[in-house]
Protein backbone atom coordinates (compact mmCIF):
# COMPACT_ATOMS: atom_id res chain seq x y z
CA UNK A 1 0.00 0.00 0.00
CA UNK A 2 1.13 3.53 -0.83
CA UNK A 3 -0.14 6.31 1.44
CA UNK A 4 0.46 9.54 -0.46
CA UNK A 5 0.23 12.49 1.93
CA UNK A 6 -0.29 15.87 0.28
CA UNK A 7 1.46 17.96 2.90
CA UNK A 8 2.95 21.45 3.07
CA UNK A 9 6.48 21.79 4.43
CA UNK A 10 5.57 22.93 7.94
CA UNK A 11 6.09 21.09 11.20
CA UNK A 12 2.44 21.53 12.24
CA UNK A 13 1.28 19.82 9.04
CA UNK A 14 3.88 17.05 9.16
CA UNK A 15 2.81 16.23 12.72
CA UNK A 16 -0.48 15.11 11.17
CA UNK A 17 1.51 12.78 8.90
CA UNK A 18 3.06 11.19 11.98
CA UNK A 19 -0.42 10.43 13.35
CA UNK A 20 -1.29 8.57 10.14
CA UNK A 21 2.04 6.73 10.04
CA UNK A 22 1.32 5.46 13.52
CA UNK A 23 -2.32 4.66 12.73
CA UNK A 24 -1.53 2.69 9.56
CA UNK A 25 1.63 1.13 11.06
CA UNK A 26 3.74 2.22 8.10
CA UNK A 27 6.99 0.28 7.76
CA UNK A 28 8.75 2.61 5.27
CA UNK A 29 8.74 6.37 4.74
CA UNK A 30 9.62 8.25 1.55
CA UNK A 31 10.36 11.97 1.92
CA UNK A 32 10.46 14.60 -0.82
CA UNK A 33 14.14 15.35 -0.14
CA UNK A 34 17.35 14.73 -2.15
CA UNK A 35 18.61 11.15 -2.15
CA UNK A 36 21.96 12.35 -0.77
CA UNK A 37 20.21 12.96 2.58
CA UNK A 38 19.49 9.25 3.07
CA UNK A 39 22.94 8.28 4.34
CA UNK A 40 22.75 10.92 7.09
CA UNK A 41 19.25 9.94 8.15
CA UNK A 42 20.23 6.25 8.25
CA UNK A 43 22.92 7.20 10.78
CA UNK A 44 20.38 9.26 12.75
CA UNK A 45 21.98 12.53 11.74
CA UNK A 46 20.37 15.60 10.23
CA UNK A 47 22.10 16.36 6.93
CA UNK A 48 23.69 19.76 6.38
CA UNK A 49 21.34 21.80 4.21
CA UNK A 50 21.54 25.22 2.65
CA UNK A 51 18.61 27.62 2.70
CA UNK A 52 16.87 25.74 -0.14
CA UNK A 53 16.15 22.67 2.02
CA UNK A 54 16.44 24.06 5.55
CA UNK A 55 12.69 24.56 5.94
CA UNK A 56 11.93 21.14 4.44
CA UNK A 57 14.19 19.49 7.00
CA UNK A 58 12.73 21.49 9.89
CA UNK A 59 9.24 20.58 8.75
CA UNK A 60 10.07 16.88 8.42
CA UNK A 61 11.73 16.68 11.83
CA UNK A 62 8.59 15.23 13.54
CA UNK A 63 8.46 12.44 10.93
CA UNK A 64 12.20 11.78 11.04
CA UNK A 65 12.34 11.55 14.84
CA UNK A 66 9.28 9.28 14.93
CA UNK A 67 10.93 6.95 12.41
CA UNK A 68 14.18 6.92 14.36
CA UNK A 69 12.34 6.10 17.58
CA UNK A 70 10.42 3.27 15.90
CA UNK A 71 13.16 1.87 13.61
CA UNK A 72 11.27 2.75 10.43
CA UNK A 73 13.56 3.18 7.39
CA UNK A 74 13.57 6.61 5.76
CA UNK A 75 14.15 7.06 2.03
CA UNK A 76 14.52 10.33 0.12
CA UNK A 77 13.13 10.08 -3.38
CA UNK A 78 14.42 13.17 -5.21
CA UNK A 79 17.20 12.75 -7.77
CA UNK A 80 20.28 14.66 -6.62
CA UNK A 81 21.08 16.26 -9.97
CA UNK A 82 17.52 17.40 -10.60
CA UNK A 83 17.33 18.63 -7.01
CA UNK A 84 20.31 20.91 -7.66
CA UNK A 85 18.72 22.25 -10.84
CA UNK A 86 15.43 22.88 -9.10
CA UNK A 87 17.25 24.55 -6.22
CA UNK A 88 18.82 26.97 -8.69
CA UNK A 89 15.37 27.79 -10.04
CA UNK A 90 14.09 28.55 -6.55
CA UNK A 91 17.04 30.88 -6.00
CA UNK A 92 16.28 32.66 -9.27
CA UNK A 93 12.61 33.01 -8.31
CA UNK A 94 13.69 34.55 -5.01
CA UNK A 95 15.86 37.02 -6.91
CA UNK A 96 12.94 37.97 -9.13
CA UNK A 97 10.82 38.55 -6.04
CA UNK A 98 13.52 40.73 -4.48
CA UNK A 99 13.89 42.70 -7.72
CA UNK A 100 10.13 43.22 -7.84
CA UNK A 101 10.08 44.41 -4.22
CA UNK A 102 12.89 46.89 -4.84
CA UNK A 103 11.86 48.22 -8.25
CA UNK A 104 8.13 47.57 -8.39
CA UNK A 105 8.61 46.06 -11.85
CA UNK A 106 7.49 42.50 -12.63
CA UNK A 107 8.66 40.73 -15.78
CA UNK A 108 6.03 38.02 -16.21
CA UNK A 109 8.02 36.32 -18.98
CA UNK A 110 10.98 35.70 -16.62
CA UNK A 111 8.70 34.24 -13.94
CA UNK A 112 6.94 31.97 -16.43
CA UNK A 113 10.21 30.81 -17.97
CA UNK A 114 11.53 29.63 -14.59
CA UNK A 115 8.29 27.97 -13.52
CA UNK A 116 7.88 26.21 -16.87
CA UNK A 117 11.42 24.87 -16.54
CA UNK A 118 10.76 23.66 -13.00
CA UNK A 119 7.60 21.84 -14.06
CA UNK A 120 9.49 20.17 -16.90
CA UNK A 121 12.17 18.99 -14.47
CA UNK A 122 9.50 17.54 -12.20
CA UNK A 123 7.97 15.69 -15.14
CA UNK A 124 11.38 14.29 -16.09
CA UNK A 125 11.82 12.85 -12.60
CA UNK A 126 8.68 10.70 -12.58
CA UNK A 127 10.34 7.45 -13.63
CA UNK A 128 13.24 7.90 -11.17
CA UNK A 129 10.86 8.49 -8.25
CA UNK A 130 8.58 5.60 -9.20
CA UNK A 131 11.46 3.14 -9.56
CA UNK A 132 13.00 4.22 -6.27
CA UNK A 133 9.76 3.55 -4.44
CA UNK A 134 9.07 0.34 -6.37
CA UNK A 135 12.48 -1.10 -5.45
CA UNK A 136 12.36 -0.16 -1.75
CA UNK A 137 8.66 -0.39 -0.92
CA UNK A 138 7.52 -2.51 1.97
CA UNK A 139 4.02 -3.46 3.09
CA UNK A 140 2.72 0.00 4.07
CA UNK A 141 4.61 2.97 2.67
CA UNK A 142 4.10 6.58 3.74
CA UNK A 143 5.10 9.02 0.97
CA UNK A 144 5.07 12.80 0.83
CA UNK A 145 3.68 14.69 -2.16
CA UNK A 146 4.03 12.11 -4.90
CA UNK A 147 3.02 13.49 -8.33
CA UNK A 148 -0.08 11.96 -9.87
CA UNK A 149 2.09 10.45 -12.61
CA UNK A 150 4.05 8.50 -9.99
CA UNK A 151 0.81 7.33 -8.40
CA UNK A 152 -0.38 6.07 -11.78
CA UNK A 153 2.92 4.25 -12.44
CA UNK A 154 2.84 2.49 -9.07
CA UNK A 155 -0.83 1.63 -9.45
CA UNK A 156 -0.06 -0.07 -12.77
CA UNK A 157 2.59 -2.08 -10.91
CA UNK A 158 -0.07 -3.40 -8.55
CA UNK A 159 0.21 -1.03 -5.57
CA UNK A 160 -2.91 0.14 -3.77
CA UNK A 161 -2.78 3.96 -3.62
CA UNK A 162 -4.45 6.03 -0.93
CA UNK A 163 -4.16 9.79 -1.31
CA UNK A 164 -4.56 11.74 1.94
CA UNK A 165 -4.96 15.52 1.56
CA UNK A 166 -3.56 17.28 4.63
CA UNK A 167 -3.25 20.79 3.20
CA UNK A 168 -5.18 22.88 0.71
CA UNK A 169 -2.42 24.19 -1.53
CA UNK A 170 -3.58 27.77 -2.07
CA UNK A 171 -0.36 29.64 -1.38
CA UNK A 172 0.27 32.13 -4.19
CA UNK A 173 3.27 30.12 -5.42
CA UNK A 174 1.04 27.03 -5.70
CA UNK A 175 -1.44 29.01 -7.79
CA UNK A 176 1.35 30.30 -10.04
CA UNK A 177 2.34 26.71 -10.78
CA UNK A 178 -1.31 25.83 -11.46
CA UNK A 179 -1.51 28.66 -14.01
CA UNK A 180 1.70 27.50 -15.66
CA UNK A 181 0.42 23.92 -15.88
CA UNK A 182 -2.76 25.15 -17.55
CA UNK A 183 -0.79 27.19 -20.07
CA UNK A 184 1.59 24.31 -20.77
CA UNK A 185 -1.48 22.15 -21.42
CA UNK A 186 -2.66 24.55 -24.10
CA UNK A 187 -5.05 26.79 -22.17
CA UNK A 188 -5.02 30.53 -22.75
CA UNK A 189 -3.79 32.23 -19.57
CA UNK A 190 -3.45 35.99 -19.62
CA UNK A 191 -0.33 37.64 -18.25
CA UNK A 192 -2.57 39.87 -16.13
CA UNK A 193 -3.62 36.78 -14.20
CA UNK A 194 0.03 35.93 -13.53
CA UNK A 195 0.66 39.51 -12.39
CA UNK A 196 -2.19 39.32 -9.90
CA UNK A 197 -0.85 36.11 -8.33
CA UNK A 198 2.78 37.29 -8.36
CA UNK A 199 1.73 40.36 -6.36
CA UNK A 200 0.00 38.04 -3.87
CA UNK A 201 3.20 36.00 -3.70
CA UNK A 202 5.13 39.15 -2.80
CA UNK A 203 2.55 39.81 -0.06
CA UNK A 204 3.07 36.23 1.16
CA UNK A 205 6.80 36.91 1.42
CA UNK A 206 6.07 40.02 3.51
CA UNK A 207 3.93 37.87 5.81
CA UNK A 208 6.74 35.32 6.13
CA UNK A 209 9.07 38.10 7.25
CA UNK A 210 6.54 39.37 9.79
CA UNK A 211 4.98 36.13 11.04
CA UNK A 212 7.38 33.36 10.03
CA UNK A 213 6.87 30.79 7.27
CA UNK A 214 4.96 28.29 9.42
CA UNK A 215 2.32 30.87 10.39
CA UNK A 216 2.14 32.38 6.89
CA UNK A 217 1.09 28.99 5.53
CA UNK A 218 -1.93 28.99 7.86
CA UNK A 219 -3.40 32.11 6.26
CA UNK A 220 -5.96 32.03 3.46
CA UNK A 221 -4.40 33.27 0.21
CA UNK A 222 -7.32 33.00 -2.22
Amino acid sequence: MILNFLSVNTAWNREKVVEFIEQYKADAVFLDLPSSFEAYLAKRLFPPADVSYAQDLRASEPIIKFCWNNDIPIYCYLDNKLSEERKEIQVELARLALRAKLSGAINVFEWKKLIFRDISLQENSVEYIAMKIFERAKNVNACLNLPIEVENYLEREGFEIRKIQLYDFQRPIDRLYELALKEMSGEDVRNEHYLEIIRKHLAFIDTVVEEGYENACKFIWL
